[in-house]
């Protein structure tokens, strides 16, 4: 086990290095100047000073590797558009997107289970129906049950039972977080049960299947322990590995979830450095989001490993 980690944690290093060189060269490659954008009405001089102190001057290759020198000392530089501290703009918006998405995925880990168990052990018209919504569901974008979402449940168009924007009202609070919660995680989490409960269901019913639940019924096991006991520990095994690699999707997701409902995270961060050609910020989302996947990869195998004993991974000694 501890060989495996090791080993994952050195490919980490290399695929961290392209993921960030190829990000850095397609923003600064991207057409528009940010100091236009960001200095509009100043003198040429002026701009050509910004642009030294910026060091965007210098050659693509170079800034890279400056870049890269001073992430190894976590600075990753000051806005183009406000000389504001990266790390700070991303320290105030990070919490607000881990809060949104962390809650969606735990949200939709859950339901998807106890969808898919339900799917796989009854059959019956409802039943049925609700697997016909999941599989339709699976193709709705996001962002088209967020529109809806809020026009139906946020606006005088439809009931306004829920806050329209942010993540707090004035002068609020627990409860109006969560009050506040509840659409922008619902619409996050929607895609997630959609696939998962799939993989849920599939699993369950071969599972009971196998031989070993056939031996568990005949020692005289209730159903609810077979199907809990024996047969969803086997199904998780494929879930697990695709909730690891789907934990970037969910975040990446959160971009446009936190643009509809006016959440100011990583997401609304990330559309506005895009906008403004604000690189420094661009390069600081892109290494916060290549550090979630590279280490929920990694999480995953892990996590395989602890769901079922009977794998052997790499380097643990087994035999």
């Amino acid at each position: 086990m501890r060989r495996l980690i090791v080993t994952r944690l050195v490919w980490m290093v290399p695929t961290f290095l392209v993921i960030t060189a190829i990000t850095f060269a397609v923003a600064h490659l991207a057409p528009g100047d940010p100091l236009q954008l960001s200095e509009e009405g100043a003198s040429a001089a002026a701009v050509e000073a910004a642009r030294k102190e910026l060091e965007l001057d210098r050659p693509l290759v170079a800034r890279y590797f400056v870049w890269l020198g001073r992430l190894a000392t976590a600075d990753l530089g000051r806005s183009v558009v406000d000389r504001s501290l990266v790390t700070e703009k991303i320290g105030d918006a990070l919490p607000r997107t881990v809060l949104v998405s962390g809650l969606a995925l735990v949200v939709a880990t859950l339901l998807a289970i106890a969808l898919g168990v339900l799917l796989a052990v009854r059959e019956t018209k409802a039943t049925r129906a609700v697997g016909a919504v999941l599989a339709l569901a699976s193709g709705v974008p996001s962002f088209w049950v967020a529109v809806l979402a809020l026009l139906w449940l946020a606006t005088p168009r439809g009931v306004e039972l829920f806050p329209f924007q942010g993540l707090s009202s004035e002068g609020g609070g627990g409860l109006d977080l969560a009050w506040h919660l509840v659409l922008p995680v619902a619409c996050l989490a929607w895609p997630t049960v959609a696939m998962l409960a799939r993989y849920v269901r599939e699993g369950v019913s071969s599972a009971l299947r196998q031989e070993f639940v056939r031996a568990a019924r005949a020692r005289g096991l209730d159903e609810r322990t077979v199907v809990l006991r024996h047969a969803l520990p086997n199904a998780l095994i494929p879930v697990v590995t695709v909730l690891g690699l789907h934990l970037p999707h969910v975040v990446a997701g959160s971009v446009v979830i936190e643009r509809v409902f006016g959440i100011h995270g990583m997401g609304v961060l990330a559309f506005e450095a895009i906008g403004t050609r604000d690189y420094p910020v661009v390069m600081g989302v892109a290494t916060v989001m290549a550090a979630v996947t590279l280490v929920s990869m990694l999480l995953t195998d892990l996590a395989a490993a602890w769901v079922d004993p009977r794998i052997r991974l790499p380097g643990s000694g087994a035999r």
